[in-house]
Formats: structure tokens, sequence, C-alpha cells
């Protein structure tokens, strides 16, 4: 729970600073290139595949406060209240350093991080729909990863080359600002693969119906129980190469 809340505070970053190397997050040249030593780090680990290229990823945890505050004004419209945010940061880095060193969470504790997660992430979806003018409050996908090390995120748009009996996955992370159950389909050029999935973590075999130079899967997250259509999807272009 506290990697998710870690996460949608980068998300949120992200939003206002952007993600690039030379995004000016106004801390030290320091603090970056410890960054980039882990990310250097993580690359070499994997064979130079990296699941995650962004560099704010690998910044620690109190870096992320530090950005937020020194760059406060660009975070109100997100944030709101500079106090009730460090007040709720602080408490997530106090549960974050007991699990750290092997202790668990009472029930109150847990409530409460849970709380402050989904409070956050509400934060960030609300801003996102306002900022595109929309009338009410939507479900996005956040982010899709594959098990090849490939990210579509922002303007992350990796074409992978499969090939025929190749076992792939699809990892997606999508948020719905009212907390609804989620489910998730896959399908492509020529028909659906998977249904009603409650995972979100989509798995199947290449096969020979994928075969193409420009195969298109299409991944979709909705919430059946919403009383009004609210969907989202990613589009993703491949090549899938005979066996």
């Amino acid at each position: 729970m506290t990697i998710q809340y870690e996460n949608t505070l980068r998300r949120i970053i992200i939003m206002v600073l952007g993600s690039s190397d030379s995004s000016d997050y106004k801390i030290s040249n320091d603090r970056v290139s410890k960054w980039i030593e882990k990310r250097e780090i993580e690359k070499k680990k994997y064979n130079d595949k990296l699941l995650e290229e962004r560099l704010i990823f690998y910044s620690d945890f109190y870096d992320l406060k530090n950005i937020i505050n020194k760059n406060w004004e660009k975070f109100i419209p997100i944030l709101k209240d500079k106090k009730r945010f460090n007040v709720f940061f602080d408490e997530v880095e106090q549960f974050r350093n007991t699990l750290a060193h092997g202790r668990t969470l009472t029930s109150s504790q847990e409530n409460l991080l849970s709380g402050i997660s989904s409070d956050l992430k509400n934060l960030a979806t609300i801003y996102h729909n306002k900022n595109e003018m929309k009338e009410d409050y939507f479900i996005q996908i956040t982010k899709v990863s594959d098990n090849l090390g490939n990210i579509w995120a922002e303007n992350s748009r990796p074409i992978p080359t499969l090939r025929v009996g190749d076992q792939y996955e699809f990892i997606v992370e999508a948020n719905d600002p009212k907390e609804r159950p989620i489910k998730y389909e896959l399908s492509y050029n020529k028909g659906k693969i998977l249904n009603d999935q409650d995972s979100s973590t989509l798995s199947f075999e290449i096969t020979n119906n994928h075969v193409g130079s420009h195969v298109t899967f299409i991944i979709t997250a909705f919430t059946p129980n919403s009383e009004y259509e609210n969907e989202a999807a990613s589009v993703i272009t491949a090549i899938v190469l005979p066996e």
C-alpha cells in the first residue's frame, strides 16, 4: 500500500513537471545523479531491459516530498492544502519505516494508510478529468507494461516484435475515482482474446491468428456496475512473426 501511495505521487509529479531526464524538479544535481545511477544498476540487472524508464521512479521516498514542497504553487490545483499533504505524507513515511523494519501495521493503521492512498488517487484522477473538461469522473488507464520490458505511458509508444508460440502478458494500471470494481478485456484486429477479466494482468499465447506486420491490441478497462458508460481503452501496435 505504501508503494501505491509513492507511485501515485510520482504520477502526479509527472503530470505537473514532466517525466524527462531534463525535467526541472528544483532539487540538487547530486540527487538526480543518484537516480540515474540506480536506473543504470537496474538496467544492467535485467540485461539492458527496463520495466520503467522514467527517472522519477528511481527517486527516494523523501525526494517526492521535497519536489512537491519546492514546487508547491504548481501542485495547488491537485493537492489543495499543503499542511494536509505534509501531515499525510509523514504518516505514510512512519508506516513505511515500520514495514521496512519487519514489523506489521495494526488494523487501524492499515485502514488509515488505505484511506490516505485512495484520497491521493482520487485527487489525481479528479484533476485529470477536470483538466480534460469532462462532465463526470471516469476511469483512466494510467500505464500498460508487458513481460518484455515495454511500457506504454504518456509519449512512450513502443512497437514490440512477437512470434507465434510466445507467452505474452500485459500488465494494466487503471484507476476509477469512485473505487468501483474494474474489469478488463483484451481484443485485437480480428476479435476478442480475453473477456470480463477481474485480474489486471492479461496473459495469452501468440497464435497464427495474430500474425501480421501491424497487429492492433486493444486493452479496455471498465466498471460494469456504474450507472453510466465508464470505460477507458489503450491501443497497442505490435509486429507478430510466424513460427
